[in-house]
């Protein structure tokens, strides 16, 4: 009979590729993974995975075991699940990560509540970027991740993951008060800003490619102060009266009260979605965080966000 921790194992290497990978998400040693693989070949009696320069690759028998893997573990999930809707109270432990501005914002006030209302309830947080929580969601180290989708850049749909969007943070166009009362707010803002110097996200954001276009329309590249992945920096330079930048409504809670902001045009919002595994949605404990991510997100959405 096969081993479930062993087809867990072919399935990390399908998606993580490499060994030391697999390793880390499994919490296990690297030639406990080695051991794994070569005790589930034994067990089907073919080879599953070959060498392919560095990295190993599943042969083609390999990958018609890890197409069945992935139905057998989803079936184990599903029925985790149903176990867990027999009882009355969600309990045990629920495993979410999300990227920085959430972090900040939504996840401690759902933890709070789910702490008064669900006290036998665990969260287990991680903050961490989409590209790197999504493939983590899917291969179940996390059960909820929050992530983001910014305009004309949609979130990859992935089979057997649920997406839901829980709010829409607005993007507005910051700088400090000195530099937005230069500014005259009848004409582009952004053809005004041609001297101003910029906190921006590394390359290929989707914010720093609008920003990017939209300066270059009006004659003008510009001027990188600052490039970081994290908004919570650049809020910084700003409030200095450093530079000016674009961010999203979440990272300005509790920003200066010098701060200004403008809505930008063509951009107006990215999406904050909650993501989960269809197949263990429905566990009382994953449905309670779910619900009270919804709740603290149509909290900031609906209040806490607002032009200054």
């Amino acid at each position: 009979m096969l081993n479930i921790v062993r087809l867990r194992v072919l399935r990390e290497l399908y998606h993580r590729k490499t060994l030391s990978a697999v390793a880390t998400a499994l919490s296990y040693s690297t030639s406990a993974v080695s051991q794994q693989l070569r005790l589930l070949e034994k067990e089907v009696g073919v080879p599953l995975v070959e060498p392919s320069g560095r990295r190993l690759q599943l042969t083609p028998q390999g990958l018609i075991l890890v197409a069945h893997a992935e139905q057998i573990l989803d079936l184990v999930e599903r029925a985790e699940a149903d176990v867990s809707m027999s009882v009355s109270q969600p309990r045990g432990v629920v495993r979410v990560a999300a990227f920085q501005s959430a972090a900040l914002t939504i996840i401690p006030d759902a933890i709070a509540e789910l702490r008064r209302l669900h006290p036998e309830l665990s969260v287990e947080f991680e903050q961490g970027e989409p590209e790197a929580t999504m493939p983590s969601l899917a291969s179940s180290e996390y059960d909820l991740v929050i992530a983001e989708s910014f305009p004309g850049l949609p979130l990859p749909a992935q089979p057997g993951i649920a997406v839901t969007t829980i709010m829409e943070d607005p993007l507005w166009l910051v700088m400090d008060a000195t530099i937005a009362d230069g500014l005259d707010p009848s004409r582009d803002l952004i053809s005004q800003l041609a001297e101003a110097h910029w906190a921006v996200e590394t390359a290929a954001s989707a914010s720093r490619t609008w920003l990017t276009n939209q300066c270059r329309k009006a004659g003008f590249d510009p001027k990188i102060i600052c490039s970081s992945e994290d908004v919570s920096v650049h809020l910084r330079f700003v409030e200095a009266g450093l530079a000016v930048a674009v961010l999203p409504g979440l990272s300005l809670v509790g920003a200066s009260t010098t701060t200004r902001r403008f809505p930008t045009s063509g951009m107006q919002n990215r999406q904050i979605l909650l993501t989960t595994r269809e197949a263990s949605s429905q566990r009382p404990a994953i449905a309670a965080v779910s619900a009270a991510i919804h709740r603290a997100a149509t909290s900031y959405a609906s209040g806490r966000i607002s032009e200054n």
